[in-house]
């Protein structure tokens, strides 16, 4: 029945379509002999060219929209609103060491609430944890208890606010007495990933997360 109705359908248009052109014949060949003179030649191509401008400019678009973003991201690290930073890499001595640098690129202060490693090797409900054997700031050592305070940068001249943390992977076993533990450091995994969760002042707080590969260099 589909196939019916579609081909009646197409017969009536090529019907339609033909008693157009028989009934249309003087005006075709009128509009044909227009065309090939040069006036309808100079509005042909003057319609082209309104067409290749179009082209033009839908093909720019991407590079005007690309400047229209970088523009936004300059004007948002000029009035300090541009968010922090979170950079890893392995301690030059200690292989057993990650160390973790977060620079507040903010205006605002910030806090770091929490920090984990996670892997595949390495799923968040196991018994290892990463914990925090050394901080300091612009003014030297800190405390390594967490929430650890990062001042918003609100004199432009100066350096920003940071922090460097030295990142262990302890790893809690057995003792050989009863109710006895003990804390062994561990190699993080090779494709292990930090995520500090950091917490922005302002008139609403904002919380939110920011995550590194620790051995970038490695594949994953």
């Amino acid at each position: 029945m589909l196939k019916r109705l579609a081909c009646l359908v197409i017969g009536i248009g090529i019907g339609i379509a033909a008693t157009l052109i028989v009934t249309s014949q003087a005006w075709v060949v009128a509009s044909l002999k227009y065309n090939l003179t040069w006036e309808g030649g100079r509005e042909w191509v003057g319609a082209l060219s309104g067409w290749a401008a179009f082209v033009a400019a839908a093909a720019s678009l991407p590079y005007l929209i690309g400047q229209w973003h970088e523009a936004k991201k300059q004007t948002r690290f000029a009035i300090g609103d541009e968010d922090p930073t979170l950079d890893v890499i392995e301690h030059l001595k200690d292989k057993n060491t990650l160390v973790i640098r977060i620079v507040n690129w903010n205006r605002r202060a910030i806090f770091v609430k929490d920090i984990a490693a996670v892997s595949k090797t390495k799923p968040e409900n196991m018994t290892d944890q990463a914990v925090i054997w050394d901080a300091e700031n612009e003014d030297g050592d800190i405390d390594t208890k967490l929430p650890i305070p990062i001042k918003g940068w609100e004199d432009r001249a100066a350096r920003p606010g940071f922090t460097s943390l030295d990142l262990l992977l302890i790893r809690r076993a057995v003792g050989s007495e009863e109710d006895w533990t003990s804390d062994k450091a561990i190699p993080f995994p090779q494709d292990a990933s930090i995520t500090v969760t950091i917490q922005m002042l302002g008139n609403v707080h904002r919380l939110f997360e920011l995550t590194a590969r620790a051995f970038p260099t490695q594949t994953p």
